[in-house]
């Protein structure tokens, strides 16, 4: 009985110690490397799912290799651009190295760059892997700056969104406002482009502050008589609906 035993526990031991040998060997993985007695394994590419198994004399750690799980992207953008042509077009255009299931692309507009809403929409040229130009121009653009983005669209109903970019397009309601020549001899003109002249009202003072004339501005420009003034240096004030627009310093020769 004693024989058997230790048969049995040689038995044991043998199979123990193998199954240590089999987690301190050198694993091959084609792509990879294996160092250091204790089996480490690195891959170049896949994952890596490892399962456990223990016995009473050692653990054994298997390694299967796994390719990565990939997704294609619908597009390869290569730019999305903006530019204020005038004040009442923007010009759109992108372009793109590739395209895979793409349907269609949508332009979608903030004036925040939080919240966007669509204005326009283009049709897909066709998938592959050719460069493709789009141009899109929004004939109605908001007033100051504006936030753009391309929302592309699979055949399956799935989107993806770009970057966002800006553009800026001044009012054609900014008042502006001129006074010429300047120095002067004896007349100083006032001109107001792009605003109801008679909003204005003009006065001009020394410079020390001395209100030397003051008139309300009756056309888009105006002749200030300054034949009786001394040489010197004045200031001229134009006032919108009480508010001060600007003032110009005024050199009289």
């Amino acid at each position: 009985m004693k024989h058997i035993f230790k048969l049995w526990l040689a038995w044991l031991i043998y199979t123990n110690i193998s199954a240590c040998a089999i987690a301190q060997g050198t694993p091959v993985s084609a792509g990879g490397d294996a160092r250091g007695s204790g089996g480490t394994v690195s891959y170049s590419v896949g994952e890596v799912a490892y399962t456990t198994k223990k016995s009473l004399g050692g653990v054994v750690i298997e390694g299967i290799q796994q390719g990565y799980s990939t997704t294609e992207l619908p597009i390869s953008l290569l730019e999305f651009s903006a530019f204020a042509k005038d004040k009442s077009n923007v010009l759109l255009s992108w372009e793109t190295a590739s395209e895979t299931n793409n349907k269609y692309f949508e332009v979608e507009r903030s004036s925040d760059g939080r919240f966007f809403s669509k204005i326009l929409s283009v049709d897909s040229k066709g998938n592959g892997t050719i460069t493709q130009a789009y141009n899109a121009v929004d004939p109605f653009p908001l007033t100051g700056i504006s936030f753009y983005r391309l929302k592309q669209i699979d055949i399956d109903g799935k989107s993806t969104y770009s970057k966002s970019i800006s553009v800026n397009i001044a009012s054609t309601t900014d008042t502006e406002l001129k006074v010429y020549p300047n120095p002067i001899t004896s007349i100083l003109n006032l001109q107001v482009d792009n605003a109801v002249a008679h909003q204005f009202v003009y006065a001009l003072y020394t410079i020390d502050g001395k209100l030397v004339s003051q008139q309300k501005v009756n056309s888009n420009t105006t002749t200030i008589s300054t034949s009786g003034l001394v040489s010197g240096t004045y200031l001229l004030q134009v006032k919108e609906n009480g508010n001060l627009k600007k003032s110009f310093k005024i050199i009289k020769n």
